[in-house]
């Protein structure tokens, strides 16, 4: 039997939704988080194995959720050598943002080569790449908050604010092109 992309693809949403709710408990979130987090790996990996062209995103993506399960479940059962996991996880990270960043700045060349750049940032693309940008900085605000991490002024606080008013700003250009679409 197996589980459509759609079905795991709702499923591994829903485990990253448990997991940054687990996050959020001040008193015993570690059932929520090991949940999601274990939904997440799961649920991902058959994402990854059913897509047929992966990119190294898709690795790297991939390589971020198996190293943030495995450290946060070292780090709760206070396992040795959860220091290594912790680095590979900020590693694993920063490759992650690194190709997402040159994924968006490469549709972004190939929109304004095409000429279609103000056109397409006008209309709902913009909307999606904002939301896209602050499911990222929300995700990783969680991954801040859950490992305790600060880098500086950058703690999970600033990366949640600055994730939420992004996806504010979605959803505001996304109703402003709806409000456009009916009057028409």
């Amino acid at each position: 039997m197996a589980i459509s992309k759609q079905k795991t693809a709702l499923f591994f949403r829903l485990s990253i939704s448990v997991t940054v709710f687990g996050a959020l408990f001040k008193f015993i979130s570690w059932p929520l988080i090991i949940l999601g987090a274990t939904g997440m790996v799961i649920f991902h990996s058959i994402q990854f194995y059913q897509k047929q062209n992966r990119v190294p995103l898709d690795y790297s993506r991939h390589l971020l959720i198996v190293t943030f399960a495995c450290n946060y479940i070292f780090s709760l059962l206070h396992l040795p050598y959860d220091y290594i996991l912790t680095a590979l996880t900020k590693v694993a990270l920063i490759v992650f943002v690194l190709f997402y960043c040159k994924e968006i700045i490469s549709l972004l060349l190939e929109n304004a080569q095409n000429g279609l750049l103000l056109q397409k940032l006008g209309t709902e693309n913009l909307s999606r790449i904002l939301a896209d940008l602050a499911t990222v900085y929300i995700v990783i605000a969680s991954l801040f908050k859950i490992l305790h991490w600060e880098f500086g002024i950058i703690n999970a606080n600033v990366l949640l604010v600055i994730g939420l008013f992004t996806a504010l700003i979605s959803i505001l250009a996304s109703s402003k092109d709806f409000g456009e679409q009916e009057t028409s």
